[in-house]
């Protein structure tokens, strides 16, 4: 989705509901995710941190139209907002073990983040190509880290089924992904 982001954070500091509803629909799920490297495991609290700083984004709508980029702005309001958690976190369970400096093993750079979004919104392209029962093995493999003879046994069907339909998966997502090799190798270093 194509948007003209300054028209809309013009809009959005004139009050407009409509402008407020197509920014959240556009970033949300980004935002969520990105929240989810810093909250491994903790989905609800990701969705509430994002919620937070849209709220905080319509509560300071009118200052919104200064803003040069909404994506660093909300980005790094998500940032903030889950270190805040991760220390308040830090406090009540510091007897479970907790330690805020694990959240220290991701990359904490705007950079990635966005080249990150980027390449994750190819993906969900990419694996709108797969068929049905190509893109269930996949996910239920590589993003649940089920293991093939578990989604063999779940999916009722042959281990050697599963293998090749994640072959053919990797296969057609290679291809769709090619010109996002270079953007992968950013992520990595």
């Amino acid at each position: 989705m194509k948007m003209n982001e300054q028209d809309l954070l013009l809009k959005l500091s004139e009050g407009s509901h409509a402008a407020f509803v197509s920014l959240f629909e556009y970033y949300y799920k980004d935002l969520v995710m990105f929240a989810g490297t810093w909250l491994r495991n903790e989905q609800e609290a990701c969705e509430d941190i994002v919620q937070d700083v849209f709220l905080n984004l319509w509560e300071k709508r009118k200052e919104m139209a200064q803003v040069g980029s909404l994506k660093s702005f909300l980005l790094k309001s998500v940032q903030n907002n889950c270190i805040s958690y991760l220390r308040h976190r830090h406090i009540e369970d510091k007897y479970a073990g907790l330690q805020l400096s694990e959240s220290g093993k991701v990359s904490h750079e705007t950079e990635h983040y966005i080249l990150y979004s980027e390449l994750n919104s190819r993906l969900q392209e990419a694996l709108e190509q797969l068929s049905p029962m190509q893109r269930q093995c996949f996910e239920m493999n590589r993003m649940q880290g089920m293991k093939q003879a578990e989604v063999a046994r779940e999916l009722k069907v042959s281990l050697r089924t599963v293998e090749l339909r994640i072959a053919e998966a990797l296969k057609i997502l290679k291809q769709c992904l090619k010109d996002y090799f270079v953007v992968c190798l950013l992520l990595i270093h």
